[in-house]
């Protein structure tokens, strides 16, 4: 009985004193992360990689939709390889939210994919999470995770 009060006590207190974290009003931060999501799909539909690698933090992570985190190395080997079964044919943002949090931003968007996969056309939705850090005035992708919306 002791201990559930002594949790009870210290959860109430730890919640008493944070303040309520609210996402910045900062229109002009929401506008900057929204064109790098657009450019980030211009950039896999035209499989730039060496541009797309300058956006990726050294620590980046990319949880696919199949559960498998990789890292920045391993992410870009993928996206290089010249036998990938899947190729980006086109990537359509829709329905998106942008949070901003001082130098940091969450983005979540549904996209509309086309994939040329083993010598088929596939279109998937998509919804992705993006965080992203500001550093040295330069936004740098640090952690995104997919989840495919039905099959």
């Amino acid at each position: 009985m002791l201990k559930v009060f002594i949790f009870v006590f210290l959860a109430a207190s730890l919640t008493a004193q944070q303040p309520a974290i609210r996402a910045d009003a900062n229109s002009s931060g929401e506008g900057e992360i929204k064109a790098l999501i657009v450019k980030f799909a211009d950039l896999i539909v035209r499989a730039d990689w060496d541009e797309y690698a300058s956006y990726l933090a050294p620590d980046y992570q990319h949880t696919r939709d199949n559960g498998h985190v990789e890292g920045k190395g391993e992410a870009l080997t993928s996206l290089r390889d010249v036998k990938r079964k899947i190729i980006v044919m086109e990537m359509e943002p829709s329905d998106a939210t942008f949070r901003l949090y001082g130098d940091t931003a969450i983005a979540n968007v549904e996209l509309t994919v086309s994939v040329r996969e083993s010598g088929q056309v596939k279109t998937r939705r998509i919804r992705q999470t993006d965080v992203l850090i500001k550093r040295d005035g330069q936004w740098s992708l640090v952690a995104e995770q997919d989840t495919v919306i039905g099959k």
